[in-house]
């Protein structure tokens, strides 16, 4: 009895053995589990805390900043300042207005990589007027609530909250649809601001806005509307605009790099155009650019005429029309919506690279440009034309119609003067728009439907001179799409940070339990 005993004693040592063996291993491996995710968590939450990680999962990116703004930020050497006239909790409580903020944090991080930085700064102006007033020596406008005032090297930029959305009615080929969109267009605004408080060498342009204290473009709202929007693009993009009147400001070639003249309706006189020639003519050293935009229905401008024949164009009576290629598009200078011709590129140089070429740039009422041949040292081609399903129209015709034979007419043309002085060359441009509402609203702010904006900038940005210039494409905000929120991000990031580890150290506290029982 006793050597049985003995046995069963023997027997049951390996089995308690075995036991406490596996237990203490799955002790073990349980803390070192817990101690990885703890350890994990603590550094992702620091490294969070210094760089934000958001995930943008909505389909078309709209909480990420697009390739050329990350450019401008990492090749960026100054420090900016953004300041919110709004505090950051009173944002994200609007759908639209949470871009805002989500936005803005994507430039401070991208600001690190480069050698400046962006600093975000929320403030309530209504408690605190006074944290603005610095900026207010800056800048000639007014600073209120809504305002994004955007500072850097003594200057300021200011971006309007409203302005950062637009309503437009989509557009399709040949088709008219009354569906209205709401899209995202601040990153190309606060973007432009950065690149406009740090660049060094500005463009100025004047725009000869008045004449005699009256609009060059008399009663003509159309025109008003679209050079505005103009001068907005322009603005937004590195371009310092000033509005002048021909009659009693001096056109300077110190002050100014380039005119702009709007759609008139009255001629200006023999002075203005002597100056407009000196201005390009600039003591021999050329280097200035003229914009004339064409109205729709001023046709008695000799004086300007005479002007514009030196330069090799003629700005004849007659609208492009073209009924197989078109678009149904919204002009809302017009206040609704009509058939605009699709027009294509004739100089590919001057119009330079565009991001998606697939968008079709379209003219809506141009007038047809004939190309003279009147001064052989003045070269004068053509940057877009209509398709050579294209038609006139007399303006002097009450009826439909067509003038002459069905092909293409010239839309914008620029005319250059050269001078060289050995290996280096100097010249003098005139930019032609047959087509004022080209820079309508309502197809210059629908960069995802139009090439407009970016033909128009490119073709400026190429006769001035000026680099890093760029229109950035909206985000369209009705789509369905999957869109993390903050108040969503900080969800997920609970639920990371602490829910997981939580579940981890319960399953692996029951698996113990389980065990040791066993």
């Amino acid at each position: 009895m006793f050597r049985m005993k003995n046995n069963e004693n023997s027997e049951k040592k390996p089995r308690n053995f075995k036991k406490v063996k596996y237990g203490s291993m799955s002790i073990v491996i349980l803390v070192l589990v817990i101690a990885i995710v703890v350890v994990l968590n603590i550094v992702l939450s620091l490294f969070m805390k210094r760089y934000p990680i958001k995930v943008d999962l909505t389909s078309d990116k709209r909480y990420e900043l697009c390739d050329e703004s990350i450019d401008v930020l990492k090749n960026m050497t100054s420090d900016v300042e953004i300041t919110v006239t709004y505090p950051k909790e009173t944002l994200i409580q609007y759908s639209y207005y949470q871009m805002i903020p989500e936005i803005l944090d994507k430039y401070s991080v991208y600001a690190k990589a480069g050698g400046g930085s962006v600093e975000i700064n929320y403030v309530d102006v209504t408690k605190d007027p006074d944290v603005i007033s610095k900026y207010s020596k800056y800048y000639n406008g007014t600073i209120s609530e809504g305002s994004i005032v955007v500072y850097a090297n003594e200057k300021v930029k200011v971006v309007n909250m409203t302005s950062m959305f637009t309503s437009s009615s989509s557009s399709s080929y040949s088709t008219t649809s009354d569906s209205n969109s709401v899209s995202f267009i601040g990153e190309s605004s606060l973007t432009s601001a950065i690149m406009s408080v740090t660049d060094a060498n500005p463009i100025n342009a004047a725009f000869t806005t008045y004449i005699n204290q009256a609009y060059v473009y008399g009663e003509d709202s159309g025109a008003y509307y679209s050079t505005e929007k103009f001068k907005s693009l322009l603005s937004s993009n590195g371009y310092e605009c000033t509005d002048i009147d021909v009659m009693t400001d001096k056109i300077s070639t110190e002050d100014y790099d380039l005119l702009v003249i709007p759609a008139p309706s009255s001629d200006f006189n023999e002075d203005v155009i002597a100056s407009l020639e000196d201005f390009l003519y600039n003591e021999g050293n050329y280097g200035k650019s003229v914009i004339y935009i064409s109205g729709l229905y001023a046709t008695d401008l000799p004086n300007l005429e005479e002007f514009l024949a030196k330069w090799n164009v003629q700005i004849e009576d007659n609208v492009v029309f073209d009924d197989d290629n078109i678009i149904n598009a919204t002009v809302s200078s017009l206040g609704g919506t009509t058939s605009a011709p699709i027009v294509q590129i004739a100089d590919t140089d001057a119009v330079g690279t565009l991001s998606n070429e697939s968008l079709p740039i379209i003219a809506p009422f141009s007038r047809q440009l004939t190309v003279l041949s009147k001064n052989s040292d003045i070269d004068t081609t053509a940057v877009l034309t209509s398709q050579s399903t294209s038609y006139l129209r007399s303006l002097s015709s009450t009826g439909d119609e067509a003038v002459g034979d069905k092909g293409e007419n010239n839309i914008i043309t620029l005319s250059t003067r050269q001078r060289a002085e050995q290996l280096d060359v100097y010249e003098s441009n005139v930019l032609v728009i047959g087509s004022c509402y080209m820079s309508d609203p309502s197809i210059l702010t629908n960069t995802s439907a139009y090439n407009n904006a970016n033909v128009l900038l490119n073709t400026v940005n190429t006769m001035t001179g000026k680099e890093s210039s760029f229109v950035i494409p909206q985000k369209n905000l009705e789509e369905a799409t999957l869109a993390l929120t903050s108040s969503q991000g900080n969800g997920i990031r609970v639920i990371v940070v602490y829910i997981i580890p939580l579940v981890v150290i319960a399953i692996g506290v029951i698996v113990f339990i389980r065990r040791k029982n066993r």
